[in-house]
């Protein structure tokens, strides 16, 4: 079952911590990392409270045909959980657990859909996802890897993308900052504070996000 609750926060100022787990994981292992992420959280909280609001949550790996753990891994307060596939996943396997995920209440959220064969082939597939009820979100650090740079920019060139995320895995990777707008800006139609405070703030509200391309949402508007 589904339990939401009401989540006031500034986004500008809020960090969500989404560690690594897959739904292949034995349960004791799963608690055993979210009772690790939220002392991680605690003591974050100590240093730089006030100031900054933090929540944990979850990068899900979905493989196979399991769906376990999306409610301890969803974002607090919301029905929108951050899901991964298998780089060599297909598109009708992806479609058709997105829509086993939808059905049990959930929102996906598509992380680096740039690194899919299936989105590079046919970046279009994800307007179909978006109006399912799907939010999508590029990856800064792809823009770091060669594979994925071209693709992560043309997802955002054509409005493709509902956000962006950091999605820092060490210290050499991007984060959020002046650096990061100004090089996401030369190419980006969609405005550096949709894809890093509108859209981020729709999702820690638990609102749907508008269908894909953001740049006809804006042209329409």
């Amino acid at each position: 079952m589904l339990h939401r609750m009401s989540c006031k926060l500034e986004v500008d100022s809020t960090i969500v911590f989404t560690p690594h787990f897959s739904c292949s994981m034995h349960r004791r292992v799963v608690e055993a990392r979210r009772r690790k992420s939220l002392q991680f959280q605690s003591r974050v909280e100590e240093k730089y409270t006030p100031g900054f609001s933090f929540l944990t949550a979850g990068e899900l790996l979905i493989q196979g045909w399991s769906l376990k753990y999306l409610e301890e891994l969803r974002y607090p307060g919301t029905g929108w959980v951050l899901v991964e596939f298998d780089s060599r996943v297909t598109w009708i396997e992806t479609l058709i657990q997105l829509k086993r995920i939808i059905r049990m209440g959930y929102s996906p959220l598509i992380a680096h859909p740039e690194r899919y064969t299936w989105c590079r082939r046919k970046k279009e597939r994800l307007i179909k996802l978006s109006r399912m009820g799907c939010g999508v979100i590029v990856s800064a650090r792809s823009f770091r890897l060669k594979k994925f740079a071209t693709a992560a920019r043309e997802l955002l060139r054509e409005g493709l993308s509902h956000a962006l995320c950091s999605d820092a895995h060490s210290p050499q990777d991007f984060i959020l900052d002046e650096t990061l707008k100004k090089k996401t800006e030369e190419f980006s139609v969609i405005p550096w504070h949709v894809l890093t405070r509108e859209m981020p703030g729709m999702i820690l509200g638990d609102i749907k996000l508008p269908e894909l391309p953001l740049l006809q949402q804006r042209e329409s508007g």
